[in-house]
């Protein structure tokens, strides 16, 4: 009986009376694929080209090996192709350059028509069923733009909007748990603000953008499901926002208020949500003299319904809101 070939890493399988003389050298070359797919290591340029991995019947070949770190300047979207009818487990590290075309890189199973999309920077476990290719766990790296940019789960955008404003869209067709992460690189966010695209899918729930104005701020998005759609991992990280003159807060603004020129209003929320919060500071020392006043935008605060007026050097407060009765409340007040 002729040898055989296992079915995942193409090894020789010899039976009992076969290959007289040449067992050596076969088991040999078993032991240098098995090698190969236990810690084998390739550094592969994908920059100026797909790359199609081989498995090589009874030989070692570039797609037998563990870890495959891809390297090289895109200059256009890449894909790297595992052949079919192979189970397969192996790591990814992405070090490719993607250029301010954002170009994409994708992983995926010969015919399969989807593939798993490659975070930038990332290192990530694939494992292919020898049909489809299947996400791990990842190690996720960052990347820094100053354009518009569609993200890929996984990412940690850090957005410099130093140049104008722009928008991140978030990933089309996403699976439950994707997570994408965008942070204010340069505390510009309230100058030119970040808007999130959410590519068809709800944004807590709501069929509208989301756009990012407060300076600092950090957001983790993590897609739940087509009613929901995409919902904050957690608060909202808080940056700081300096004002000097009139400006309307939306929730979880930390605004630093500068009335060292003259008197201004800071005006809630609209429509706000139990539970939402705007802290005013006194960036100078100056509301004794220049006023801050605190608009009330159609709510109470404390019950009342006059606007709140700030005239205390140093004040700085939190307003929670709690319902239309109370409106909005002290959190804390130094006053």
């Amino acid at each position: 009986m002729a040898s055989s070939t296992s079915s995942d890493l193409k090894l020789e399988l010899m039976t009992t009376g076969e290959k007289s003389g040449t067992w050596g050298t076969i088991t040999n070359t078993n032991l240098q694929i098995l090698e190969q797919a236990a810690s084998g290591y390739l550094s592969l340029s994908v920059g100026a080209a797909d790359v199609a991995l081989a498995l090589t019947q009874y030989a070692t070949s570039n797609g037998k090996n563990l870890y495959f770190k891809l390297t090289g300047i895109l200059t256009a979207n890449r894909t790297v192709t595992m052949p079919a009818s192979a189970e397969r487990v192996f790591i990814i590290e992405d070090a490719t350059t993607r250029t301010s075309s954002h170009y994409t890189l994708n992983v995926k199973v010969v015919g399969e028509s989807t593939g798993v999309s490659v975070p930038v920077g990332a290192k990530m476990v694939l494992y292919s069923d020898g049909t489809n290719m299947f996400s791990g766990p990842m190690t996720k790296g960052y990347y820094t733009v100053t354009s518009a940019y569609t993200a890929v789960a996984g990412d940690q955008v850090i957005a410099n909007t130093t140049g104008g404003a722009i928008t991140i869209t978030l990933p089309a067709s996403p699976s439950t748990g994707d997570e994408v992460t965008i942070m204010d690189a340069r505390g510009t966010f309230s100058t030119n603000n970040l808007t999130i695209d959410r590519n068809s899918q709800p944004i807590e729930g709501s069929a509208t953008n989301d756009v990012l104005i407060t300076n600092g701020q950090e957001v983790t998005l993590i897609y739940v499901d087509a009613t929901r759609g995409w919902g904050y991992k957690g608060p909202k990280t808080r940056g700081y926002t300096t004002v000097t003159g009139a400006f309307t807060a939306i929730a979880g603004d930390q605004v630093l208020a500068n009335t060292t020129s003259s008197a201004f209003g800071v005006t809630l929320p609209a429509s706000p949500a139990v539970g939402d919060e705007v802290t005013i500071i006194d960036a100078r020392g100056t509301f004794a003299t220049n006023n801050l006043t605190v608009g009330r935008n159609g709510q109470p605060i404390n019950t009342g319904t006059s606007d709140l007026v700030l005239s205390t050097n140093g004040q700085a407060i939190t307003l929670v809101y709690v319902d239309s009765t109370r409106g909005w409340a002290y959190k804390t007040n130094t006053a």
